[in-house]
């Protein structure tokens, strides 16, 4: 029987604009078919939308590089990955317009 560990994000690179690179690092991050990314949470990983995977330019258990896409909203959050299901920890990520 395998064993599912909790995702974890470690780190993010700083707030983006829409259209740039973010760069997020972890351990347990799985891979594009059976992760996704929350973008605009609450703290608790409520509410915010999916980035969709057209987005997601590479994506390793430690490592996820995306866009931030256009119809993003602006402003502060919280980011998540969801892996098989479980929710990562969370981290602090602000979008801005430009």
């Amino acid at each position: 029987m395998g064993v599912t560990q909790t995702p974890v994000l470690v780190k993010v690179s700083s707030g983006a604009a829409k259209g740039q690179a973010v760069t997020l690092q972890g351990r347990y991050l799985g891979g594009p078919a059976t992760g996704r990314i929350r973008l605009g949470a609450d703290e608790n990983g409520s509410g915010g939308y999916l980035i969709p995977a057209g987005a997601v330019t590479s994506w390793t258990d430690s490592e996820i590089v995306f866009n931030v896409p256009a119809a993003s909203p602006a402003g502060g959050s919280w980011l998540f990955v969801e892996v098989n299901g479980r929710q990562s920890t969370g981290l602090p990520f602000s979008v801005s317009d430009q």
